[in-house]
């Protein structure tokens, strides 16, 4: 498979599996589109290897191992050596990425030791620690889609570094209070215990809506701590490459529009996994690429 045949795969793979990022990613200059195509198409190779039901914990440790070695590789400017097509893909659209732009590969290695984080039930005591979890699994990315973009004459790359890391915990935070119910019957809860006990809840109290009072307290908790970090990163809007802003104002307003959704009426949230529609997410595309679409507040 050469590079070419390597980057349409990816670009297949986001556009069928990673859609709320996909609208945005397509508002990209070619280069930087299909680099980030072939990222998120290794994160979701990467993923599964993590969530593949039909394996044991040791299993999933043993491909991940497998998956990590293979990564490594490539960072080292070896083959794209992968256990399936799919696999090989993700690899060589991967190596084209580093060959191409200053990607940290530290953050590369760190999204693959945050899917390891998922290969056994943990307890999550309080919202730090959630926040490290979401570093790992989320930040590591947006960090690397800092490095894909570029920044703007004159950007601080420390701190813009820092708000990519806010804005990446923001959109994990909500990827958490979309997937309660899945993750609770994968045995997984990534909400902060310490908060739940003092609400007096249990997760499973929580997914039965077994006090509204309480439930609805600890949700406008959660909800409010994910807005509150999607506006302490405001300013990043303002530090990417232009090139790189409807991209970014469009895949925070998709994962907003969620989080709002979510706040609006928790119970109902915690009843189906909330989604925007395509024809949403088209229009709020559509409005980043017109300059409609503003900064986080």
């Amino acid at each position: 498979m050469n590079a070419a045949q390597a980057l349409a795969a990816c670009a297949e793979i986001t556009r069928s599996e990673a859609r709320n990022f996909y609208y945005g990613l397509r508002l990209l200059p070619e280069r930087q589109r299909v680099a980030l195509y072939a990222v998120y198409a290794w994160m979701r190779v990467l993923d599964d290897l993590a969530d593949n039901e039909s394996r044991t914990p040791a299993d999933k440790d043993t491909a991940l191992a497998r998956f990590e070695a293979a990564t490594r590789a490539v960072l080292a400017g070896g083959a794209a050596d992968g256990a399936d097509a799919r696999e090989a893909a993700v690899l060589a659209g991967l190596a084209v990425v580093v060959g191409s732009f200053p990607v940290d590969h530290a953050d590369i290695l760190g999204a693959i030791e945050g899917q390891r984080m998922d290969l056994a039930p943990r307890r999550y005591e309080g919202s730090a620690d959630v926040e490290r979890y979401c570093d790992r699994v989320a930040a590591t990315v947006g960090r690397i889609c800092l490095d894909v973009w570029g920044m703007r004459e004159g950007a601080d790359a420390g701190i813009a570094r820092e708000l990519s890391t806010k804005r990446g915990i923001a959109f994990q935070l909500v990827n958490i209070l979309r997937d309660l119910r899945e993750d609770q019957a994968r045995g997984r809860c990534y909400l902060p215990a310490d908060e739940l006990s003092a609400n007096g809840l249990t997760i499973e109290s929580l997914l039965a809506w077994s006090d509204d009072a309480r439930c609805r307290r600890f949700m406008h908790i959660q909800c409010a701590r994910a807005e509150r970090i999607f506006a302490e990163s405001a300013a990043l809007d303002g530090m990417v490459a232009p090139a790189a802003v409807p991209t970014l104002r469009a895949m925070s307003g998709i994962y907003r529009g969620i989080l709002r959704r979510i706040a609006r009426d928790p119970r109902s949230a915690l009843a189906s996994r909330v989604r925007l529609s395509a024809l949403e997410k088209s229009w709020i595309a559509l409005r980043a690429r017109l300059g409609l679409l503003g900064a986080v507040p």
